[in-house]
């Protein structure tokens, strides 16, 4: 994935209204880097970095064992966590409150939906020289 690719998403994920009941949304890259916004102080990097390692490797396994998610949910004491991977590898996460979850689960869904169908513009390679 290109820098200009995970500025786009970047950009995307930083345009992104509040949603009731979401806490921190995040993307993990291919590269194993990560963006994500900070609605809520009650994660600390850290402990997002380990989700998305966790997350990246739950679709890693999956795929390698011919189950190929399209989406993942886990399902914590007071949050969830919902999951999508693009087809280039860029994961997107969201942990939502679980209390009052199903009232907004159609936004969060279209947020999914979104992220899986962002058309990425690649930069023109430079012209060979002549």
């Amino acid at each position: 994935m290109t820098e200009e690719a995970k500025q786009q998403i970047t950009r995307w994920l930083e345009a992104l209204p509040s949603l009731r009941g979401g806490l921190v949304r995040g993307v993990r890259f291919p590269d194993e880097t990560f963006v994500s916004d900070f609605d809520s102080r009650d994660f600390p990097v850290t402990a997002l970095e380990q989700a998305w390692r966790s997350v990246a490797d739950t679709y890693q396994v999956l795929t390698a064992q011919q189950f190929p998610p399209s989406r993942l949910t886990w399902v914590y004491e007071r949050t969830l966590l919902h999951c999508v991977m693009r087809n280039d590898g860029a994961i997107f996460g969201m942990f939502v409150a679980k209390k009052g979850a199903e009232a907004n689960q159609p936004e969060f869904d279209h947020l999914l939906t979104e992220f899986q169908s962002l058309t990425i513009i690649e930069a023109e390679p430079p012209a060979p020289k002549a």
